[in-house]
């Protein structure tokens, strides 16, 4: 079982205050899970030095509870077999790191308007007690967009409830959201319609979650039969589309 390294300062009710790019405060309304990426002694001998845990939280303004985000907290954590060693020792771990989650958000933030926007962030040190002294501690905030996520990790996906019309107006909004994300150079943790939120209104698809997030997507051509079926957005009748060389045909595919 993974340790929990969170235990503290994130109860619900408690107000986490970050520093840019203004100052800015969060309830934490709920913890909504952690994160373990503990290195042991052999993955550090072979060279890996990046030993963090994160945990995930909803958030709210303190002054309007509707208006809710997400915060993720990344701490450097000591190595496997260290924990219990002197703070001397496992200050010697201690790294500077920025997750590439917050590089991730402050670039999309400012480059488009089909993602989450950060709302805020901090980056600081650990202290004389912490995990790892003089080690990373991070913070960022990032909206909760509006609309339907249209797949569910523990259930049926909200996508194919809906009517074949709207399906197709997704579809067609996807392949023009996905080729501007090609462009900017970020695609979301998951192909998959959970990495998907509908919103019906404004005709907006929104990619999310990019705590793993690809960088650097090639900018060659697209074939949109397999981005689609990929992302779950089709349902392809056989393998035959994984193969090299195949003939794209898409007639027996469920739309």
């Amino acid at each position: 079982m993974s340790p929990t390294w969170f235990r503290k300062d994130i109860d619900p009710g408690t107000i986490i205050t970050l520093d840019q790019p203004e100052t800015s405060k969060w309830k934490v309304v709920k913890r909504l899970n952690e994160y373990d990426h503990q290195l042991d002694e052999d993955r550090h001998r072979l060279g890996f030095h990046l030993s963090f845990a994160c945990t995930k939280l909803l958030c709210c303004d303190p002054e309007d509870d509707t208006k809710l985000a997400f915060m993720r907290i990344y701490l450097q954590v000591p190595f496997r077999g260290t924990e219990m060693d002197d703070a001397r020792t496992r200050a010697s771990q201690a790294i500077k790191r920025t997750p590439q989650e917050l590089i991730a958000y402050q670039d999309l933030t400012q480059k488009s308007s089909n993602t989450p926007k950060l709302l805020g962030h901090k980056t600081t040190v650990q202290g004389k007690s912490g995990l790892v002294p003089g080690g990373f501690a991070v913070w960022l905030v990032w909206e909760m967009v509006l609309g339907l996520r249209l797949g569910n990790k523990n259930g049926p996906d909200a996508f194919w409830t809906l009517g074949d019309s709207e399906r197709e107006e997704i579809r067609v909004s996807f392949m023009k959201t996905f080729a501007e994300m090609r462009e900017v150079g970020y695609l979301p943790d998951k192909t998959a319609l959970s990495s998907l939120v509908w919103h019906k209104d404004s005709n907006t698809l929104y990619f999310i979650g990019f705590r793993d997030c690809n960088f650097g997507q090639p900018k060659g051509p697209v074939v949109a039969a397999k981005w689609v079926a990929h992302y779950g957005l089709a349902i392809p009748n056989s393998n035959e589309w994984l193969k090299k060389g195949w003939n794209q045909d898409t007639s027996a595919w469920k739309w």
